[in-house]
């Protein structure tokens, strides 16, 4: 008598897809795809494998166009404030969309002897989707600065990150999603941290949830992370005019992973 053994066996590990913008053409694209195969409780550590080895790009908040880290050129400048203007105080970036360009326009303002320009509480948003069948974590992570100006830059730059549960922004999204946090849209996040707070990888959200709520599309099960940036500093007056033009910037990865 022969006998024939035969166990099949299927597994699926927790997946955590991480979706955003292509740098080429502005498209949407998954260039993260990490499954859980370690148990560590930071990125560093978890032993989780990204299948996918290049990085996405974030986008525009509100958009799926890329922001200036995932484009060939610069698309524009920093939105910054008028102040006391006889129309009270307004953006120069009138639509919204992150930046200062020729797609901006306003109308004629009056001028008073306090009216200025300032910086400093302008803030520019950017944004990347996740979508997962396990709850998840985020390190961020900012450059070690190397110039005076980094330095500077580092200290007053605040970042906060929060989330949006489901919208549209060229591709909709989240109709079959849950917030990956039991305890709501503002749950799990840690607080506004300073970007040189960030030169060693710092927790900035833990999930206790998985974001597919019910079957869907990637995009149905997604949720979207967004990321605001204000400079915020005491003594800081605000941007003017004496000071011309300038360009720098600022390098921010944030690592996703399964805990």
């Amino acid at each position: 008598m022969g006998d024939v053994i035969d166990r099949p066996h299927f597994r699926l590990d927790g997946l955590v897809i991480v979706w955003a913008a292509d740098s080429a053409s502005g498209a949407p694209v998954v260039s993260d795809m990490v499954i859980d195969s370690g148990t560590g409780s930071t990125a560093a550590s978890s032993g989780d494998v990204d299948l996918i080895s290049s990085d996405v790009h974030t986008v525009v908040t509100g958009s799926l166009v890329a922001t200036q880290d995932g484009l060939a050129s610069a698309t524009g400048g920093m939105p910054f404030l008028l102040t006391n203007t006889t129309r009270g105080t307004f953006s120069t970036d009138t639509n919204g969309d992150g930046i200062v360009s020729g797609d901006d326009a306003f109308t004629s303002f009056g001028l008073q002897n306090v009216s200025d320009a300032r910086v400093d509480a302008v803030r520019q948003s950017s944004s990347f989707y996740v979508a997962s069948n396990v709850p998840f974590s985020i390190d961020a992570q900012a450059f070690t600065p190397t110039t005076f100006t980094e330095f500077i830059l580092l200290q007053i730059t605040r970042v906060q990150l929060s989330m949006t549960q489901s919208g549209d922004d060229g591709l909709a999204f989240g109709s079959s999603a849950q917030l990956p946090h039991t305890g709501g849209s503002n749950a799990g996040f840690a607080p506004s941290l300073r970007l040189w707070d960030l030169r060693t990888p710092r927790n900035v959200f833990t999930g206790n949830q998985r974001t597919a709520a019910q079957p869907g599309s990637i995009a149905d099960q997604s949720v979207r992370f967004d990321a605001e940036y204000s400079i915020a500093a005491a003594n800081l007056t605000g941007y003017d005019l004496s000071l011309g033009t300038f360009d720098f910037q600022v390098e921010v990865v944030y690592t996703v992973y399964v805990p």
